[in-house]
């Protein structure tokens, strides 16, 4: 006997609606893309596995037991589709690749749980009493899926977050615009998951509350939200898409290079769109506090390879006297504190596949170090190796060297950002050689995130603000930062800082809202510590007095 009633008829109705719409997007719709498609699995997931919940619920699973047969624990495999979609959102595809195996682990020990289950029911509950399956599926699975779906929710902010700080080539406004959309959809799923985890609070607190009717609230809400990411989602990835394009086609210029890389190589770099413009971004801003070639180096090594998630890196600069190469800066295992490494090489030139780069002066990429016998164990053995020569005008002056534990781990992609970052590294050293300064224009992506942290998050109303602290957020060097807003802005950082906090002190001076509020307490809910420095900063900039000022504009 089938138990259908208002609600979880609804809820039946609801789910079946959002599959088939999302089915017919995904089969009949115009092409997707990557991204667009694992959104529409995650909304896919998510609606089969509120109808499994119903359908026991209504009895379907009991009376047509070949639906039982097919119920799989999608609960587990939602949190891992809606990664898959934040990092193909954010292009960061990399970083759930190397994780997929792992997320899926859940799933895969709770499908064979689910088998189990099928195969004792379909025996009469020979293998485990009905009570316990029941304490599995309906306790065990549960509380389990939901510390997953939680622990998952807090690697998506990580990821969204390192995107932010990271910029990239595309302006700081988009990124903003981007993540808003997206940090939407996540902290709407992460409220659902408290709701989710009330419910099971107040099952667990109230005896006399239990059965599925407790869950109905939560589907609909589940299913309401779904709806909404559906006919929102298409026109903003669309949008997000062709943004995209053609900012990458804009800002990606890599043109200069074309005398270094032949088209197809350009081309690889432009499809690590990620990784290349973090590489661009670091050399950019790399110079204002280095002085020295080897500290340099060590900052190329710390800020820039670092960024390609490797194992171990070495920098060797050439000794044409000794015809040896030295280790002088070190990713990995070698560190040993501040720039400093741990035990280092000399290599002579011609030995082992680091000295036979500097001989030939051509890359070398080792799938396999067993197979050759010039391999030379550094720190340990590793199991494959990338070499670039570093050069500077033509000349061989050092070798880029990484090394990792697993066989044919270095492709194509890698030997390219090798050698870009080997070419910039180039270009740098004849900066520093020449002490010649950078380029700053109103254009500097750095400089509009500053701007828009003191537009929109109104960082300057924090008394303590300190440039150090904005460098950080913003991932950049505080002599660059500095550099950025004397040239650009044509004051320093402090008066930077309380134009900011006196614009909007004047605001408030002229609005209605605030006629009898005190006008010291208005100054220092703007930014500034003291009435001293809130009165002279206001009127360096000025002219006059806060009181002067709001007797002027009535």
């Amino acid at each position: 006997m089938l138990r259908f009633n208002t609600y979880n008829t609804l809820i039946f109705v609801g789910a079946i609606g959002l599959l088939m719409l999302v089915l017919y997007r995904l089969v009949l719709g115009d092409k997707k893309d990557e991204t667009t498609r694992y959104f529409y699995w995650f909304l896919v997931v998510t609606a089969i596995a509120i109808l499994q919940y119903i359908s026991f619920d209504i009895g379907i699973f009991k009376k047509y037991r070949v639906f039982f047969l097919i119920s799989f624990p999608l609960e587990f495999l939602a949190p891992v589709l809606f990664t898959a979609f934040t990092c193909s959102y954010l292009k960061r595809e990399s970083i759930f690749k190397k994780y997929q195996y792992y997320v899926l682990i859940p799933f895969a020990l709770f499908f064979m749980v689910y088998t189990i289950i099928k195969v004792d029911s379909f025996i009469e509950y020979s293998l485990f009493s009905k009570e316990t399956l029941y304490f599995i599926r309906a306790e065990l699975n549960e509380n389990i899926a939901l510390a997953f779906t939680f622990i998952m929710g807090i690697w998506n902010y990580k990821i969204i977050k390192d995107y932010e700080k990271e910029l990239g080539a595309m302006s700081y406004d988009f990124v903003v615009r981007k993540t808003k959309w997206l940090k939407g959809i996540y902290l709407t799923l992460i409220l659902l998951s408290v709701f989710w985890l009330l419910i099971l609070v107040y099952i667990k607190l109230d005896d006399d509350v239990g059965g599925n009717d407790t869950y109905y609230p939560l589907w609909i809400a589940y299913l309401l939200c779904y709806y909404v990411f559906y006919f929102k989602s298409k026109e903003h990835l669309e949008k997000v898409r062709k943004i995209e394009d053609g900012k990458e086609k804009k800002d990606l210029d890599l043109s200069s290079l074309d005398d270094v890389f032949q088209p197809d190589e350009i081309a690889i770099l432009k499809n690590n769109q990620h990784q290349v413009t973090a590489i661009l971004g670091y050399f950019a801003t790399s110079l204002f506090d280095k002085s020295k070639t080897k500290e340099m180096l060590w900052d190329i090594i710390e800020n820039c390879i670092s960024k390609l998630g490797l194992e171990d890196c070495v920098l060797y600069l050439l000794d044409e006297k000794q015809q040896e190469l030295c280790q002088v800066a070190a990713f990995g295992n070698k560190q040993k504190g501040e720039k400093e490494i741990r035990f280092p090489k000399q290599i002579p030139v011609g030995k082992g596949i680091v000295g036979s780069v500097a001989k030939t002066g051509k890359y070398e990429l080792i799938g396999d170090t067993s197979k050759d016998e010039r391999y030379i164990v550094d720190d340990k053995k590793r199991k494959s190796e990338l070499a670039v020569p570093i050069h500077l005008q033509e000349k061989l002056i050092g070798v880029l060297d990484a090394e990792h534990s697993q066989k044919m781990f270095f492709t194509e992609n890698h030997l390219h950002l090798f050698r870009l970052i080997a070419k910039l590294t180039e270009k740098k050293l004849v900066q520093l050689d020449k002490k010649k300064g950078l380029n700053i224009t109103n254009e500097n992506a750095y400089y509009k995130e500053v701007c828009y942290l003191m537009e929109k998050e109104k960082l300057y109303r924090d008394p303590n603000i300190k440039l150090s602290t904005v460098s950080e957020r913003i991932h950049i060097s505080t002599n660059y930062l500095s550099q950025l807003i004397n040239t650009l802005s044509g004051h320093n950082f402090s008066d930077f800082v309380n134009n900011y906090r006196i614009e909007e002190v004047k605001s408030k001076l002229k609005h209605s809202e605030f006629v009898g509020y005190p006008v010291l307490s208005i100054g220092l809910e703007s930014g500034f510590n003291s009435k001293s420095a809130f009165y002279n900063s206001f009127k360096k900039h000025t002219g006059m007095s806060p009181t002067a000022f709001r007797e002027k504009h009535p």
